[in-house]
């Protein structure tokens, strides 16, 4: 397995206007055999064909690099769905003895806020969504090696925006390597808890299952690249490999340095348990 950011080096190429033949078309993008074609709202096109890398046309009246956010997003997980490998819709903490943790969740701003805190708490390195999982052995990992963004929640933040206009900023966190694969020991899944206190906990079978279906990142281009059936199977595999817990936060909480400490603290003492088993 090597890292997916050596497939997605701007090639040089001039993307096309449409794909010929795609199996899954829409108005933002195209798939098929040619590979993935994106077409942004804001203009341009970017294109992605398995062992020719990426070709962007930046959008007229636009700087330079305006694309360049698209391409470690969805250029990378197009080429991880051609490579064989799923990408997940999460963010990636690399712990203190190198093993990473994925944070997810059905809200953005829990699952970046999570990340974050981990990181100022501990110095922790972390990667912006999505990273990438290998269906056969789920404990390797690629990141895109990007720095993490949070979406603008008011408007005098100072970090600054990921491009002109954008509602993301960059934050000055320690980045995970993409140029590396790294190992993964588990997934968070965070969501609003039922009691006074924070809770870890493990999910059962088909609620991994469920948990995986719903974080998998561009799912429409992977099933016109891999098939249903195959997908589905990948949702089961990485289901029974990869231990998926659920943090459960108190009603209404948003993360912060105790609740990061008291995911760690509880990660601790379940990774000491199993060791003991």
């Amino acid at each position: 397995m090597n890292p997916i950011a050596d497939l997605i080096a701007d090639s040089g190429r001039v993307p096309p206007q449409r794909l010929a033949k795609p199996v899954e078309s829409t108005p933002f993008f195209d798939v098929g055999p040619e590979g993935f074609l994106m077409l942004p709202p804001a203009g341009g096109r970017l294109h992605y064909a398995p062992g020719a890398g990426l070709a962007l046309a930046n959008p007229p009246d636009r700087p330079e690099g305006d694309l360049l956010p698209f391409a470690w997003s969805s250029g990378f997980a197009a080429a991880a769905w051609f490579d064989g490998r799923v990408p997940l819709r999460a963010n990636a903490v690399r712990l203190t003895d190198g093993n990473l943790i994925l944070i997810a969740s059905d809200r953005d701003d829990l699952q970046e806020g999570m990340a974050v805190a981990l990181s100022e708490t501990f110095g922790l390195a972390v990667s912006d969504a999505p990273v990438v999982i290998d269906p056969e052995d789920a404990s390797r990992v690629c990141t895109n090696g990007r720095p993490i963004t949070q979406r603008r929640t008011r408007k005098d933040a100072d970090a600054p925006p990921v491009r002109e206009g954008a509602r993301r900023l960059q934050l000055d966190c320690p980045t995970i390597d993409g140029l590396a694969v790294h190992p993964c020991v588990a997934m968070i899944s965070l969501g609003d808890g039922r009691g006074p206190e924070a809770d870890l906990k493990d999910l059962p079978l088909m609620a991994s299952v469920a948990e995986i279906r719903k974080h998998i990142f561009m799912p429409l281009v992977g099933t016109a690249i891999w098939g249903e059936d195959t997908i589905s199977a990948a949702h089961m595999v990485l289901a029974n490999i990869l231990p998926i817990l659920r943090y459960g936060l108190p009603p209404g909480a948003m993360p912060s340095a105790e609740l990061a400490s008291d995911l760690m603290a509880q990660l601790g003492a379940r990774f000491r348990e199993r060791e003991t088993r």
